[in-house]
């Protein structure tokens, strides 16, 4: 019989081999846990420094870990993208590397973890961790008109034609109107009272076809919520008298971008702006004419002029812009593209003595365009915020000539433009046509300071080849031909053309007077662009994913 005397030590001595070795790499799992953990936190700060400076991104990351005690990390990805803030998108489908305009950064580190027990019969781990930060800054811009001065014959003819109704406000009014500002969020409120909207998102509200006199009651309650009575009542008065029929199409109205997802009721910093009654009235308007094309005789209400009429066609607005747009790095505001026809008549002399003559002016504007640069936040109240819009003025397009007044609105075909018809009277017929433009090639930065907003600033980009007087530019560069019947032979040709352009120059003078009100009240210039930032808004970077 064998002596087990001291075998119950040797397997004690076994199983305390094994259980010191598990104590080990037990201490050694929950450090390394431990140490992803800390890690985890230093990857959070450094997105979130990263995606404070997108220029310098990297950088940032690298000095925020190395000043957490990562400085030697074994790898560092820095992905800069753009991150959706969209309940609708599941959470891993709301970041898109490497798409612009930049708001996120998606950054990935790997670090060698320690080990104290375990390393003598295992390999040194790595530790990986991943975050993602995005900005929030944001701007509230537009494209308008100064809109200095109003006059109210002119006003009220075309605005009453964009209404569908008959429209008989004061200079008085109109400055009340000018001089007003509603604060988006109140607008954006007011119209969601309108519609009986109580729950949901402001994208709901704009997704909403809205009456005309729903949206102007919109506009009058937001400037009485700010105490301006006078602009209120002037509103009140223009709703009574638009065609009920007209809807306005909240989307092409205001662009929120991201905060279109944001909930209907509780206030938001980024809906703070604040907009011009005048504007917000003139863009409701325009956005409700369904047929885009309005027709308004002035007769001989202009000094020196027989008769004047006028054509306006305002094309659809351009996709995905609205006329004020709320959004970050890469938001764009288009105006529409415009077309006008102006046809003016005087009286003849001399050889053409009670004889009508024509100057028949057709112009075509395209769609200026403004596009957010970068909006930049210093100082830790955001007092020192900056917005630089790029804009680039609406290439302008002018003749003499005759076109078809009622196909104006036909914005998807070129339409011709025939020689104009200046003279018909027998036996004199002159005919004549002239084409000028002025364009601008290329975008120009404008800088806006959070003084700029406050000071409701307007800042313009002029194109280079501009011409002082487009109409008569076009007069002088005319080609006229004279036609003379068999009854004219002692006429001379060449004192008819210097009789036409005698009479017609004093009325260039007079129409270029005339166009520069009229396109402002359309909010588009000819040859410039205005732009307005109404408000920056300065939401910290944050964590997100």
């Amino acid at each position: 019989m064998s002596d087990s005397a001291g075998s119950i030590g040797v397997v004690l001595a076994l199983f305390l081999t094994v259980a010191v070795s598990l104590c080990a790499l037990a201490i050694d799992v929950g450090s390394l846990y431990l140490e992803r953990r800390t890690m985890q936190g230093a990857a959070d700060l450094a997105a979130v420094a990263a995606a404070s400076d997108l220029d310098r991104a990297e950088a940032a990351a690298r000095a925020t870990l190395t000043a957490n005690g990562f400085g030697a990390v074994r790898t560092l990805s820095v992905v800069k993208g753009r991150y959706e803030r969209d309940r609708a998108l599941a959470p891993d489908a709301r970041f898109e590397a490497g798409r612009e305009p930049f708001n996120a950064v998606r950054i990935e580190v790997a670090a060698p973890g320690q080990l104290y027990f375990a390393k003598s019969f295992m390999a040194e781990p790595e530790i990986s961790v991943s975050a993602m930060g995005s900005t929030d800054a944001r701007a509230t811009f537009s494209i308008g008109s100064r809109l200095l001065a109003v006059r109210g014959g002119l006003a009220n003819a075309v605005l009453g034609a964009l209404l569908g109704g008959s429209v008989t406000l004061s200079v008085m009014d109109y400055e009340a109107l000018v001089n007003a500002e509603v604060r988006l969020l109140d607008f954006l409120s007011a119209l969601a009272t309108e519609l009986d909207i109580t729950a949901g998102t402001y994208g709901d509200v704009l997704d909403a076809d809205v009456g005309i006199r729903q949206a102007l009651r919109a506009v009058a309650t937001a400037a009485h919520t700010q105490g301006d009575t006078a602009a209120a009542s002037v509103v009140t008065t223009l709703a009574s008298r638009a065609d009920a029929s007209l809807t306005v199409p909240l989307d092409a109205l205001v662009d929120l971008g991201p905060l279109a997802h944001a909930e209907v009721g509780p206030a938001h910093t980024g809906l703070g702006a604040e907009l011009d009654a005048m504007s917000l009235v003139n863009a409701v308007a325009q956005l409700a004419n369904g047929n885009r094309q309005v027709a308004v005789n002035l007769g001989a209400a202009v000094p020196g002029l027989l008769a004047l009429t006028l054509d306006v066609a305002i094309g659809e607005p351009a996709q995905h812009s609205g006329w004020v747009t709320t959004g970050q790095a890469g938001a764009t505001v288009r105006t529409a593209q415009t077309r006008l026809r102006l046809v003016a008549e005087v009286g003849g002399t001399g050889l053409l003595a009670g004889v009508r003559v024509r100057l028949p002016i057709y112009i075509e504007l395209a769609s200026a365009e403004a596009r957010l640069k970068s909006v930049t936040c210093q100082g830790p109240s955001g007092d020192g915020a900056q917005a630089v819009v790029t804009a680039r003025p609406a290439v302008v397009k002018a003749w003499i000539g005759d076109v078809p007044a009622g196909g104006l609105a036909a914005f998807n075909s070129g339409g011709g433009v025939a020689r104009g018809n200046i003279v018909q009277a027998f036996p004199i017929t002159v005919t004549g046509r002239a084409y000028a433009e002025m364009s601008h090639a290329v975008g120009d930065d404008l800088r806006f300071t959070q003084r700029d907003v406050d000071a409701r600033e307007v800042k313009t980009v002029s194109v280079r080849d501009h011409l002082s007087s487009l109409t008569g530019s076009l007069l002088q560069s005319a080609n006229l031909n004279v036609e003379i019947g068999g009854f004219g032979l002692g006429l001379s040709v060449g004192a008819i053309k210097s009789l036409v352009i005698g009479l017609l120059t004093p009325v260039t003078a007079t129409l270029d007077g005339l166009l520069v009100p009229l396109l402002e009240l359309l909010g588009v210039s000819l040859g410039e662009v205005d732009v307005r930032v109404h408000g920056i808004s300065c939401g910290s970077a944050v964590l997100s994913g």
